[in-house]
């Protein structure tokens, strides 16, 4: 609630901004008109920059799902080495990208349909997992209040256990700004937009504060070590409260709503980077702020997101704890 709080200011601000200055690039285009040049070029690399490191966060969250539907996603040793989990991860991930760069870069309505699907999906899944979950509730609400002797013997105490919780809900809670990045192919988006923007923050808040609930209540042993593993956590809960044939539908839902959220921030980096282009403020702007004639999507700007994207992936593919190394980056850029 107290992320909630902080990032429903944020959220209000850019929903007026968003309704005065509908354009592509959002945060870079609204700090050109507020502010000068100088805190527009910055304000639009830093989002750019983060834009491609959560992109490969998210995208990399297929490997926290996929290999506990089956087995055969763990393409990449048997998941118990060292480094099966970044190898694997980065492979997946590098996949997903991929696919994303060619759905991004082919056409905004085809974009847009997978994403209207997804987002149903995405919703009716989270509706129902919240009923399910609340449905095997084993423990009361006080559990909210217990520290559980986390932070013990540490120089922060539980403040550093909850700074660690500020950070998980401030990976739900941000990115609501690429609601508007599509401003300039929107009908009426000076309506639009600011809704969209304060139903994305609202929706995060709501739905995902009650899954993560319902977890703590019906999760069967909150001791269990599985649940703070590279192949445990909310997942490991679902299997272990729904069983096999239902948790896993659910998790497929999951992974549904990553590919549906990896859609989003590539679309958003590609409008960044093509504002940002056509202002002559990227190197190489002439290729990168050209629209296709017959798919009028920047293509080129697409493929070099997707690109640059994977670079962070590779880079720390030597890292087991490359997805909280990554997702923790993306979220202090942006």
């Amino acid at each position: 609630p107290i992320v909630f709080v902080g990032q429903l200011m944020v959220a209000l601000c850019f929903a007026e901004l968003a309704g005065r200055y509908p354009v592509a690039g959002s945060v870079y285009n609204w700090a050109k008109q507020l502010s000068s040049s100088t805190f527009a070029w910055l304000a639009g690399w830093l989002l750019l920059i983060s834009s491609m490191v959560a992109l490969g966060a998210v995208a990399l969250a297929l490997q926290l799902t996929l290999p506990q539907i089956w087995s055969g996603f763990q393409i990449i040793g048997d998941g118990t080495g060292t480094y099966d989990f970044a190898l694997n991860g980065v492979l997946l991930a590098s996949i997903m990208i991929t696919i994303s760069t060619l759905i991004n870069a082919f056409g905004v309505k085809l974009m847009t349909k997978i994403n209207s699907i997804g987002v149903f999906v995405e919703l009716a899944a989270a509706v129902l997992l919240i009923l399910a979950l609340g449905w095997h509730v084993v423990r009361g609400p006080e559990v909210l209040f217990s520290t559980a002797g986390y932070g013990e013997g540490h120089d922060l105490g539980f403040f550093g256990v909850f700074l660690i919780g500020a950070m998980a809900s401030g990976y739900v809670m941000y990115g609501f700004d690429t609601a508007s990045s599509l401003g300039e192919e929107t009908k009426d988006p000076k309506k639009t937009a600011p809704k969209a923007i304060l139903r994305a923050i609202t929706a995060s808040f709501i739905l995902g504060g009650l899954i993560l609930l319902g977890g703590l209540l019906a999760a069967p042993d909150l001791n269990d070590p599985k649940l703070g593993s590279a192949d445990g956590g909310l997942q490991y809960i679902v299997l272990s409260v729904l069983g096999g044939p239902f948790g896993k539908a659910f998790l497929a839902c999951i992974v549904v709503a990553v590919f549906v959220c990896t859609l989003a921030v590539h679309a958003a980096a590609i409008r960044m980077m093509f504002a940002m282009a056509r202002d002559n403020n990227l190197p190489f702007s002439r290729q990168l702020s050209k629209v296709h004639p017959e798919r009028k999507t920047p293509t080129v700007a697409a493929i070099v997101i997707g690109v640059i994207a994977i670079i962070p992936l590779v880079v720390n593919v030597s890292q087991p704890a490359i997805f909280t190394i990554l997702s923790s980056i993306s979220i202090v850029l942006i």
